[in-house]
Order: structure tokens, then C-alpha cells, then sequence
């Protein structure tokens, strides 16, 4: 028993330095997704379909301005995770929200009214430097 007593707050304490830690500017990693390379354009488009992003990850470069597109039927949002970016109103179908990304990281993003912050209608940009 006294061994076990020792052990559960020990892996308590492990468990949250690994959900305190840091990733700098980041609001979300994305380490792990297939990642759509889009550096080198000035301007990149992701459109919001009827229920997903396309493309769901993309790379850019600081500076790009980012135009999110409702292509959809039916209405949509880009709510940032954190405070990476502001988040956009409600989309109509047709309608665009443009982020110019500044600085460096990953900055995840979802649609609230078909997703959360990391299943459904989820995304990521990874702006590199």
C-alpha cells in the first residue's frame, strides 16, 4: 500500500507538467497531421465545405494573408483556439474572413456550429518563418 500511496501523486504531478507545458506562440500543435505546404504564396484560401476545412492543415509563410471561404451550403465560423487570431462572424454561404498570420506557430481553428476545438470541423495553420 505505502508503495502505490507514492505512485499516484507522482504520476499526478507528471501528468500536469505535460498539460502546463508551453509550445511558445502556439494554440494548438500539429504535430502528427498531414500538412498541406503552401509556403511561398503571398495569399492562400481554405474553404469552409459542409463540414470540413479544405485543406484542414496548411503551412504558410508570416505574412500570408489567410481568406477563409464559406463554399458551403450551409453556414459556417472560424473560432481560434487561444487567441491566436480573431475569430470571424458567421459566414453565409459565399462570404470570406481574412487573417494575415505575423508571426510564427500553429494556430488551430474550428467551426462552432459543426465542430470543436479538436474533432469535427477542425483545422490548423502552421506559419513558418
Amino acid at each position: 500500500m505505502r508503495h502505490t500511496s507514492t505512485l499516484v501523486p507522482s504520476a499526478i504531478v507528471v501528468g500536469l507538467l505535460v498539460a502546463c507545458g508551453s509550445s511558445g506562440p502556439s494554440t494548438g500543435s500539429l504535430s502528427g497531421q498531414e500538412i498541406r505546404n503552401l509556403t511561398g504564396r503571398r495569399a492562400v484560401t481554405i474553404e469552409a465545405v459542409d463540414n470540413a476545412f479544405d485543406p484542414k492543415f496548411s503551412s504558410v509563410g508570416t505574412g500570408t494573408a489567410v481568406t477563409f471561404r464559406n463554399a458551403g451550403h450551409n453556414k459556417h465560423n472560424v473560432i481560434s483556439v487561444g487567441h491566436g487570431f480573431r475569430s470571424s462572424r458567421i459566414l453565409e454561404p459565399g462570404d470570406t474572413w481574412k487573417v494575415t498570420f505575423r508571426k510564427g506557430g500553429d494556430f488551430r481553428f474550428y467551426c462552432s456550429l459543426h465542430g470543436t476545438p479538436t474533432s469535427g470541423m477542425d483545422g490548423g495553420v502552421r506559419v513558418v518563418t
